[in-house]
């Protein structure tokens, strides 16, 4: 639900030039621990994080992800 309401909402040119990617960490487990591992989040699925240099800056989960929140965060 989280994803579908994120895609409706989702617009390209807010996001700028920021690369956007989706993965599937429930069916990759040693990526999701490690992802939480370096960037210091607890893993959540469904869950956004916004990444800046090598530095987790935003993270939110379940029906707390909105898109408004994400393209603040990018800009």
């Amino acid at each position: 639900m989280a994803l579908n309401r994120l895609e409706r909402e989702f617009d390209q040119a807010r996001m700028g030039e920021s690369p956007i990617y989706f993965l599937d960490l429930i069916s990759f487990r040693e990526v999701s621990n490690q992802v939480a591992e370096e960037f210091e989040v607890m893993h959540q699925s469904p869950q956004v994080l916004v990444i800046k240099g090598e530095e987790c800056v935003y993270d939110d989960s379940h029906m707390g992800i909105n898109f408004a929140d994400l393209a603040q965060q990018v800009s």
